[in-house]
């Protein structure tokens, strides 16, 4: 039995499985700086995928706090010094407003050829979709809420 088991061994030794993670979070965060929304995600087993989210979610956190404390957390996993920078300067600021939460795993259809392996596409949740859907949908509550405080209005 698996009792009080918590992460998927990934069936390599803890060194393979902490190398596998830091390239994979160091992808995703690379990825998440792409202007072209098809190239966003990585392309990995699903496995990999949702061990790689708490380790990116954990460095966008430091990310978020910004100080020197964090910066040199977060050194310790992210291979490229680029993309450190990037973390701190751009990723960073843009989920200041989110709590968490700030990968996205989309499990793809047909499994890999070779192993049966279940695929997925781990990427960057975009905040902007988000915050224009909001305010797409605020104007549309105003606009009702208006109508019908004008129809009771022009009732009395």
């Amino acid at each position: 039995m698996r009792h009080g088991v918590k992460n998927k061994k990934l069936g390599v030794n803890a060194e393979h499985k902490r190398a596998i993670l830091r390239a994979l979070a160091t992808s995703i965060i690379e990825k998440g700086m792409e202007a072209d929304q098809n190239k966003r995600y990585v392309r990995t087993t699903l496995h990999k995928a949702k061990l790689a989210r708490g380790v990116v979610d954990r460095l966008i956190t430091y990310a978020k706090k910004g100080d020197l404390s964090a910066r040199r957390e977060a050194a310790r996993f992210v291979t490229s010094p680029k993309v450190l920078q990037d973390l701190f300067n751009t990723i960073g600021p843009r989920y200041a407003n989110r709590n968490g939460g700030y990968t996205r795993v989309l499990k793809l259809g047909p499994n890999r050829a070779g192993d049966a392996a279940e695929m997925a596409l781990i990427g960057l949740v975009e905040d902007e979709i988000v915050a224009k859907s909001k305010k797409a949908a605020e104007p549309a509550k105003s606009d009702a809420v208006s109508m019908v405080e004008g129809e009771s209005k022009s009732a009395e």
